[in-house]
């Protein structure tokens, strides 16, 4: 039985007795239209073969009032143009194209820049959604480079990606349009399957569950500098690493994924503690898969087992749970990437209410569900 519910230690203390039931709060929209937009938006829908719906959805505050909510969903999509509308032209409308880019399954995710960058198994490809401009594009990778089974991407402050392709058995660093292409993987090892990557300045953690390890790269040369745990269920040791996260200030982080605990390394990759173990209780683990770091240190795990978000704080006490697995807004039946936005585009920041002050973004996917992607806001209602 997955656990449900809410801790409240430290600074996440909430002024009543807190609960995971969802507060929702409609919100309706009007417009006014002229008989000609009418009449024109009935003759492309005519000439597209498609009929367009106004969506309407809910803000959901986690935990609902009267407690104080840290964080409300803002929105759930699998296409680019759910997130951020954008007007088709013409061209694309008469030709029938899709004017927005979907997502098929959803893995890890990266954000940097206004850009969210997206691994789809489906699709076998890592989308490249620019959230300011409603753009979207695939990264240009193609031939003996183009990826298999992508399934985490990390991305540095120069805007080159290392993606983690398990079929391919590499790790492809490469820029958005794909003119400059690199291959990490360590040297003399009968198999390699890199599930998850990090970047920490010019050091990248890529999780191996073919050896249960993590291995640290240097990102100029490519070469292998480190390799942190052996299997087993000792501390310090993995047995299959699904995720890894590295915050500010170099401490490494790995979802240990069948001995369901998530463990932290020093910059020097010494083993510093653990969090999360087999169970049903709170701050107990399923599966957790991949994690991110929030700039206020709190830990984002996603639990596919449990169907939930675990937030940890530094010291490893549970703060609370996002998500679920029921069938409704904000939830999070199979969770499998999280990812760490500190703003969002101002069309994109509008969505949180006048009732919430948000401190940062999140994102999530799922590789189940009718929406598989979540965008929720992090922060403190007032």
């Amino acid at each position: 039985m997955a656990p449900a519910g809410l801790v409240t230690p430290d600074i996440w203390k909430s002024n009543s007795t807190p609960s995971l039931v969802p507060h929702r709060v409609p919100l309706a929209a009007c417009c006014q239209c002229s008989h000609f937009l009418i009449v024109a938006v009935v003759l492309l829908t005519a000439f597209s073969g498609c009929a367009s719906t106004r969506t309407t959805f809910d803000l959901e505050y986690i935990p609902p009032p009267p407690s104080t909510a840290h964080a409300v969903h803002l929105k759930s999509f699998n296409s680019l143009g759910e997130l951020v509308p954008r007007r088709g032209s013409w061209v694309e409308v008469f030709r029938g194209r899709p004017v927005s880019p979907y997502v098929s399954t959803p893995a890890g995710i990266a954000y940097r820049d206004n850009h969210l960058y997206i691994c789809d198994t489906g699709l076998d490809t890592v989308h490249n959604w620019d959230l300011a401009r409603g753009r979207a594009e695939r990264i240009k990778l193609t031939g003996k480079d183009a990826p298999s089974h992508p399934v985490d991407v990390a991305v540095d402050e120069l805007g080159m990606l290392y993606i983690a392709d398990s079929e391919r058995g590499e790790i492809i660093a490469t820029d958005a349009s794909g003119s400059s292409v690199r291959h990490f993987e360590p040297p003399n090892r009968e198999a390699y399957k890199p599930v998850a990557v990090a970047l920490h300045g010019d050091t990248l953690y890529a999780a191996d569950i073919a050896s249960h390890t993590v291995d640290v790269f240097a990102t100029d040369t490519g070469s292998l500098t480190a390799s942190i745990g052996v299997l087993g269920s000792k501390l310090g040791m993995f047995y299959y690493p699904m995720g890894v996260a590295a915050d500010a200030d170099g401490r490494v982080y790995v979802a240990d994924m069948m001995n369901s605990r998530v463990q932290v390394f020093g910059p020097q990759q010494v083993f510093q503690m653990s969090m999360g173990q087999p169970g049903d209780r709170y701050g107990d683990m399923g599966k957790p898969k991949h994690l991110d770091v929030g700039p206020d240190g709190t830990i984002f795990i996603a639990d596919s087992q449990f169907a939930h978000i675990h937030l940890f704080s530094q010291q490893g006490h549970l703060l609370m749970l996002l998500g679920g697995p029921e069938s409704k807004i904000g939830s999070t039946p199979m969770p499998v990437g999280v990812a760490i936005a500190p703003s969002l585009p101002e069309r994109l920041a509008s969505l949180v209410p006048p009732d919430f002050d948000a401190h940062y973004y999140l994102f999530t996917t799922n590789t189940v569900g009718p929406n598989r992607i979540n965008l929720f806001a992090i922060g403190l209602s007032r």
